[in-house]
């Protein structure tokens, strides 16, 4: 599940890396179009990283809870 959470992060960060580029290539070039699409692509995309890393942090702090739900039913048995 981590590989899949992990090439998941890595995808998003070069989209939006190459939708930066491609925004500032836009801007300087004028085109207001591609500007706003990329501009636009790129919030859902940060919306999306954001939505991914809440579920990271979830997941996580599921897995420490059971992990000392084990240690004190062991510690007790």
């Amino acid at each position: 599940m981590m590989k899949k959470q992990f090439i998941l992060n890595l995808l998003l960060n070069l989209g939006i890396i190459f939708l930066v580029m491609s925004g500032i290539s836009a801007y300087q070039s004028g085109n207001m179009l591609i500007l706003g699409l990329a501009i636009a692509i790129s919030i859902v995309l940060i919306y999306l990283k954001v939505v991914l890393l809440k579920h990271v942090k979830s997941d996580f702090v599921k897995k420490q809870e059971e992990r000392q739900s084990v240690a004190k039913k062991s510690k007790k048995g």
